[in-house]
Formats: structure tokens, sequence, C-alpha cells
């Protein structure tokens, strides 16, 4: 259903790859939602098939099976769309915004709508998974559909709601964060949303369907009186446990795609629905730019195809009516999730510093996210070696269409090894910084797996080593109150003085040796020293925002103390910790913490004219300034310990 792929698509067009793909946005409400269409190249499919994704950290996790599920029903004949609801993945709102629930479901008729008017579709099916499956299935209570796959559907909201409950106590939330609502795995339920889930049961509706497919977990017998209460309803359905569910809905680092779920799915299809192929495609002119709000600035997000070979895909937030000189701003994929980071994270975070002037590119490296991997075997791995290719092409493409506008780059985790590395060995000369955000390593190569970065290990040696200058654990020592007694308690602590891991590997290169690198990939070896010293010979900086109770500092002194010390001086490396913050800040008090903290650091940086002496100082929620900007922060010799434990770390 797409014309031929181009490597780079002028603003006002759509974005098409050579896959089929199709990206662009449609409107929904008057509010733009992001979206893809796959489908046979240069045809018009009779038959569409709206796919409806999840909510939450189940989108972010299923993003890249339901990516490969759009692709094999595609390939079948079937047109394939998949969107992001209103305030979800890449469209436009925020999880703040009022009547979710009814905003959804407006959206999927938006974009039944959009596939019939515009993608030239007379058939229309719906494969939704989790809460999907449940506006699928609403859906088809209004409008007649050719038929359903209601993915281990949400049959209870109550169900749901007790479900996400559950997730956010086991995350032990701080104190009065409950009082926005659910917080789970990084992402906010309001309380106005939760009661309109708890209302949702699909037994209490109907379907205007002759045919539905229940694909449930392989570790559930199905919803049997969703399959009953279909059957009453004079409807064929069929139910299948399908295996792979588990692997699926893994961290997206984990994720393994369930290839017999997909097959399963496609094959009822086509046996339900032979897809038909009518004439040329009419869409190629589908809209790629939309306008967001932001506070009192309109932000415009542009769709960017940045290569074919290999495929690399990002959306652009930028300010539309103040041009500045401000640097580009490229957010690496934050381990293995797509390009909307944990807990949407890099959109909140884009769509923020755009306001403020700086032009944000969220970008998927090749193999994760909607950057398709050539060879399937490569994808999903979050310490590839090719990412450094990517960056330099994205700095390629950036640099032509701006030469003089310099380029930061920007990654949480992986993403902070990314940027990292970029810093110390591409050779362009855009690249003036690195800002690197809880970095689990320095070093990595071919064949290592995070288990091997002993991190574990490093985070338990420093909480040991902070004891050291607590009188209070001394006190439960010498008195015997230990679970292990004053013997075993000694033990352990011996063997966790100096653990081997962090000496191995530490010794710097002999002097007049340069450690020798590999061009755009992993490092030949683990030098951290030299590669503070490279990134400084280059001109260019370093920041690092840390969770405080993140090992990514620590490992930095631990392993390059005189160096890093000595670009602390030089003003060249800055280091901001973040208070009450996990790895991924996945609370809304942590991640509006980050943000305050890095929107003040690019204003001291940079001289970005939008941030107020007003709204920095005014009080937040009741907490100071200072206690919303808790930090170390090095410039010229400076610096401010906001907590005394930290002293003795250092």
């Amino acid at each position: 259903m797409t014309p031929e792929p181009q490597s780079h698509a002028p603003e006002d067009a759509s974005c098409v790859d050579q896959a089929g793909r199709t990206a662009f946005y449609f409107e929904s409400g008057g509010r733009s939602l992001f979206a893809w269409l796959h489908g046979p190249a240069g045809a018009v499919a009779e038959h569409g098939v709206l796919i409806c994704p999840p909510l939450g950290h189940e989108q972010v996790h299923s993003h890249r099976a339901l990516r490969h599920l759009a692709e094999r029903l595609a390939s079948q004949g079937f047109a394939v769309m998949r969107f992001d609801y209103y305030g979800t993945g890449d469209s436009d709102g925020t999880e703040n915004d009022p009547q979710r629930l009814a905003t959804w479901q407006a959206n999927v008729s938006d974009a039944v709508d959009w596939m019939r008017t515009e993608g030239g579709c007379r058939k229309i099916s719906l494969v939704g998974l989790r809460l999907g499956a449940a506006l699928a299935a609403l859906y088809a209570e209004q409008h007649e559909v050719e038929s359903l796959v209601l993915w281990a559907p949400i049959v209870k909201g109550r169900r749901y709601v007790r479900e996400l409950t559950a997730l956010s106590q086991t995350a032990q939330l701080a104190a009065g964060s409950e009082s926005a609502g659910i917080e789970a795995m990084g992402f906010v339920y309001p309380h106005e949303l939760n009661s309109e889930l708890a209302q949702l049961d699909l037994l209490a509706h109907s379907v205007r369907c002759q045919q539905v497919f229940i694909a449930s977990s392989a570790n559930a017998a199905g919803d049997l009186a969703l399959l009953e209460h279909l059957k009453k309803q004079g409807v064929s359905v069929e139910s299948v446990a399908l295996t792979g569910y588990e692997g699926m809905m893994a961290e997206p680092h984990d994720t393994q795609v369930p290839h017999d779920a997909l097959r399963s799915i496609v094959d009822w299809m086509k046996a339900k629905a032979q897809p038909v192929l009518t004439g040329r495609s009419k869409i190629a002119a589908a809209g790629a730019t939309t306008m967001l709000t932001s506070g009192p600035d309109v932000v415009r997000e542009t769709i960017h195809q940045i290569s074919s070979t290999p495929d690399l895909f990002g959306i652009m937030a930028e300010p539309v009516e103040r041009p500045t000189s401000l640097p580009w701003i490229v957010m690496i994929n934050a381990g293995a999730a797509y390009r909307i980071g944990p807990g949407r994270i890099h959109v909140a975070m884009a769509r923020q510093l755009a306001a403020l002037g700086y032009p944000c590119l969220r970008l998927d490296i090749n193999g994760i996210g909607d950057s398709v991997a050539a060879d399937p075997e490569k994808e999903n791995d979050t310490y590839a070696a090719t990412a450094f290719r990517d960056v330099s092409l994205v700095c390629d493409y950036l640099h032509a269409r701006q030469p003089a506008r310099p380029i930061v780059l920007l990654g949480l985790c992986s993403g902070a090894y990314v940027a990292f590395q970029s810093a110390a060995q591409l050779p362009h000369s855009a690249i003036i910084e690195s800002i690197l955000i809880n970095p689990l390593v320095f070093f990595w190569k071919e064949g290592m797996t995070i288990n091997d970065t002993n991190t574990d290990q490093l985070v338990a040696w420093r909480e040991y080593w902070n004891a050291i200058f607590k009188w209070s654990q001394w006190k439960m020592l010498l008195t015997g109150r230990t679970r292990m007694g004053f013997a075993g308690s000694l033990k352990r602590f011996a063997g966790h003085v100096k653990p081997r891991f962090l000496t191995a590997g530490r010794r710097a290169p002999e002097k007049g040796m340069s450690t020798p690198q590999s061009g755009c990939a992993h490092p030949a070896r683990k030098d951290l020293p030299g590669d503070l010293s490279r990134i400084a010979a280059a001109g260019r900086t370093l920041a690092m925002f840390v969770s405080d109770n993140d090992p990514g500092h620590f490992l930095l002194m631990y392993q390059a103390r005189r160096k890093a010390t000595q670009l602390m001086k030089q003003g060249l490396l800055q280091c901001r910790f973040i208070h009450q913050a996990d790895h991924t800040f996945s609370t809304a008090q942590a991640r509006h913490t980050f943000y305050q903290s890095l929107t003040d650091y690019l204003h001291h940086r940079f001289g970005s004219g939008r941030i107020e002496k007003r709204a920095l100082d005014e009080d937040c929620d009741g907490m100071t300034r200072l206690d919303l900007l808790p930090s170390l922060y090095f410039k010229g010799g400076t610096r401010e310990v906001f907590e005394g434990k930290h002293k003795k770390a250092l």
C-alpha cells in the first residue's frame, strides 16, 4: 500500500520505507495520533486490520511482537494499521488528561474510519491485546466488523485495576505518590481513569461480529465466561491457549517474539477472510507533521526516515515559533525499549526541551523499535556495535539539515554507554557533548552480558563501604545484633572490602602506549581514563545524571578517579544526583525531579532563555528548590555535596 521507498522524506509527506510501511499522523478529536500502515507495496488491500495495543508498560514490552504481527498480516495481503492512543506512545497528550477511556474508544473509531476513507479498506477486522482487546470489543458493539481477535483480553476492569495496584505496591513507591493515582512500572493511572476502568465489564456488552478468536496465554485456560457469553449471542467463537505470552511481555531487553502465537492468529485470519488486492495505493500523501501544545509554546513533531540501509527511524520534536541556535539533542534507546523510553520518559523529555528551544530527536537504533534490522537475529541487541555507525549516520543527517547547529547525545542505561563511547570515538565535528543518564558500563565487548559487568556486586560493595562510616552499623556489629553474629559479619565484610572484579582490568595503559581502537565499534580494551582523555582532546564535555543508588558515578570514580577529577576541575565533566529515584525514574516524582535538574543544567550550559528564575526558585508541592534538585554539581572546581554519605563514598 506504499509508494517506492525513500531515504529522506519531506516534512509534508508520509515517511515510507522499503518494508512496505508508512509512518504518519491522523486526527482524532482534533488531536494528532501517530500510526504505522503496513501493506503490500503499491496496492490497496480490500481487508484492513486494526491492531489495538495494550496500555502502559504492556504497550512498551509488546511493541516488538505487535510489529512482527503487523508484518506477518501484511505479507498475507491485509492492510494493517497499528497506532498509539491519545496520551500514549508517540501520540499527542499526557497521562493526566481527563476522560481517557472514552477518548481511547473514540480513537479506535477514528482509526477505523481512516482505514476506510484514506486506506480504501471495505472490510475491517480488529486485533486487540489486553486493554486493546477490550477496546476492540467495545467498538464492535457499536459497529459491524468482519472478525475480532481478543488476545489475553481484560474482561473485568476491576480485576485489571487490582493488578495495577499490586504492581504499584511491589515497586515500593515513595510516600505520598499515591495521591496522583496508581503508579505502575513507570506509568501513572489517575483516579478518574481507574474508576472508568473498574466499571469495564465485557460480559455486559454484545458484539456485532460473527467470528471471534480468543487467544489466551498458555498459563490460563481461557476466559470461559467470555466464551460462553459470546456463544449465547450466536457468535462463532474459537478459544485457544497460545504459547509465548510471558516472553512477549518480558522486559524489552529480554522480550521474545511469540512466533507460534503470531502464526496461529494469522492463519485464523486467513481462514476466516481471504484478503483481496484492488488497484493502486492512494495514501502516499498522508501527513507526517503534527503540532503539539506544550504550555504556552507550540511544538512541532516530524517523522524522519533517516536512512533506509541501515533502517533508521526517528521522531523530531522542535519549537515552532521560536527558532533557536541551541543544539540538537539526540535521544538514544534506553536498553531495548523503543524510542519513547521507559515510562514514556523520552516523549515527555523531548517535548519539554523542545518548548525551551532544543530540537530533540527520539531515535531507534537499528534493530530496536521501528528501525528494522535486515537480519532478524540481530534485533533487540541493547549493546550492538553497529549503534556507533547509526549515531554517525544520524549526525550526518542532522548536519546536512543545519550545518551550524551542534549536536548533544543523550542516553539512559545502554544509551548512556553508546553516547559515551560515541563521544570518545566518533570524529564528527558537530558532536559537542554527551549526557549520560544512569550508565551501568563504560566498556563493552562482543559476547558480554549485563551479568558480566558485576553491577550487583558493585552495588553491594558500595553499600558495605558506606556502612563503615555509620556508627549505627558498628553498634549492631559490636553488640552482636546482626543475623550472622559478630564473626559471620566480619567474614562477610572482609569478602567485600576489596573484591577482585573492581581491580580486574583497572591498570592503565603504560606510558607512551595508546589504547588501540576498533573504529566505530566497541573499544578494543578497557581504558576509562583514556576514553575520558580522548573526549576532552576532541573538545567535548560530559554530564552525568545518576540516581543516588545507581552505581554509574561510583564506577566512574573508582576506575578513573584522577582523570575524572581533573575534568571536573576544568569544567569538562559535571555530575548530578537525583534523590529517591530508581534506574529508569519509574515514579512521577523522580521523573519530575530529573526533568527539572536536566533543564537547570542545560540552562547553565547553553543559556536557554525560557527558564525563568521565578520557576526555578518557587516551591513545588511543598518542597523547596533544594529538595527538588538534590545534586552533586561539579563546575569550575567547586563541589556541593547534598548528602554527607557521599563524602566518604567519593
